[in-house]
């Protein structure tokens, strides 16, 4: 059992835990915030001035080792680049059981991993997102830190009463970033750290530490954020990090088929195994700029030019004859057709009309007498015999022609026929803007 001065006893068998009432010096503490595999933040409030902040404490089985260093690594390296959207620490410390702590700026919002999680994130607000770490890697960048731990839950959305849809981005956990100055003193190359899934091939090769390093883990955040999958999945770590050495990441378009081109190019550079293929931070930046006016103009354009199917192009289900762009297509060919049939029916029909009018001119109708028919015995092509007392009525007949026999009226070989409107395309999984449905 351990506690902290001035504090409840905690409980045993909850080490790491304190309970409301505990003290790290001046700050009491409050109710738990969150709970990660370095540590624990709590609410604290200062017991003088009555300043509210967060409380972070290092578990105790990591005490060992560099995990006190990281804990003033991360206050110094936030300290030194000193960005809005950098989350700030203004205070460390040591609780009486030796546990490292830090009291930084208590943030109200959520992660952007679980925003990302709970629902869809449109295209502009993922840029708006993206350029603002942008700006806190920069500013790190030019201070001669690197992240190197970049992922969806170090960075946080604070809520902006002002614009909702707009939230203030602060970039968490500095802890392992690396000084570039001053790191050969501190860091051996060949150790692996950071998140697997966002890892970088120089990282998971155990090699050197760049800037391009954080362009590579932001282009698997943007990746992930703007086609709501991961470049590169697998069931274990070794398997991931083998996957970001070498494999290739899939076809943004595949995903999204509507994606601008410039944003697709963007993703693969960011993605490049080779550390100098990659972008500068700035010019992810002005990418991403660029990109979000494109979006803006595609909203301006009406619905059939900038909404597509994505069944034209999925590679998991077939073409449909039910989109729109085949609809129309479709149409004018039927519209062609029908009217060529219009015109043959109509010259033929006009075609045996004279052939009739002619016809009748040339052989006018004759009077046949009324004769009695004999009984006896039918002929293979005579009509049924008819009784001796029965006499055919007067009618008159008209003789056909004897060079050219009489033709029934042609019947259209095609008629025109109401058209049947296809049905409508089903909803599709790219909205106005360009955006995919989400975790479907």
């Amino acid at each position: 059992m351990c506690s902290t001065e001035g504090s409840v006893p905690i409980l045993v068998g909850e080490p790491d835990l304190l309970p409301p009432g505990a003290k790290a010096g001046p700050w009491l503490v409050g109710s738990q915030l969150g709970h990660g595999g370095m540590g624990t933040v709590y609410s604290v409030v200062h017991e003088d001035i009555g300043k509210r902040a967060a409380l972070k404490v290092i578990h105790q089985r990591l005490c060992g080792g560099t995990t006190a260093e990281r804990i003033l690594v991360e206050a110094r390296v936030v300290n030194r680049v000193a960005h809005p959207n950098i989350v700030d620490i203004f205070e460390t410390g040591t609780l009486t059981d030796g546990r490292p702590y830090i009291v930084m700026e208590r943030l109200d919002g959520t992660s952007l991993g679980r925003h990302a999680f709970e629902g869809k994130i449109l295209p502009d607000r993922v840029i708006d997102i993206l350029l603002q770490i942008c700006d806190a890697l920069i500013a790190a960048h030019a201070a001669g830190v690197i992240h190197r731990d970049l992922k969806v839950d170090n960075v946080f959305l604070l809520d902006n009463p002002d614009d909702p849809d707009r939230p203030r981005v602060k970039l968490l956990d500095w802890g392992i970033a690396k000084e570039v100055e001053n790191d050969p003193h501190r860091t051996i190359e060949g150790t692996l750290v950071g998140t697997p899934q966002y890892l970088s091939p120089e990282q998971a090769r155990g090699g050197e530490i760049t800037p391009a390093t954080d362009v590579y883990s932001l282009g698997v955040m943007a990746f992930e954020l703007f086609l709501e999958q991961l470049p590169f999945q697998a069931e274990t770590s070794v398997e991931i990090m083998t996957m970001h050495i070498r494999a290739t990441p899939p076809r943004p378009s595949d995903l999204w088929p509507d994606i601008p081109t410039s944003l697709e190019q963007l993703l693969f550079a960011m993605l490049e195994k080779q550390p100098e293929k990659r972008p500068t931070m700035s010019t992810v930046a002005r990418t991403l700029e660029l990109v979000r006016d494109e979006l803006e103009r595609r909203r301006g354009l009406p619905l059939p030019q900038t909404r597509r199917p994505a069944s034209r192009w999925s590679t998991t289900r077939p073409l449909s004859i039910e989109s729109p762009a085949r609809w129309r297509h479709g149409s004018r060919r039927w519209q062609l057709a029908v009217g060529a049939v219009a015109l043959i029916a109509t010259a033929t029909m006009v075609m045996v009309t004279r052939d009739r009018e002619g016809v009748a001119a040339a052989a006018p109708p004759a009077i046949v007498t009324p004769a009695v028919v004999p009984s006896a015995a039918p002929t293979l092509n005579a009509p049924p015999p008819m009784p001796a007392e029965v006499t055919v009525a007067k009618l008159p007949v008209v003789a056909a022609p004897a060079t050219r026999p009489a033709k029934p009226a042609p019947r259209p070989r095609y008629h025109r026929a109401t058209p049947v409107k296809p049905t409508p395309p089903p909803p599709s999984t790219i909205d106005l803007d360009g955006s995919i449905e989400v975790y479907r």
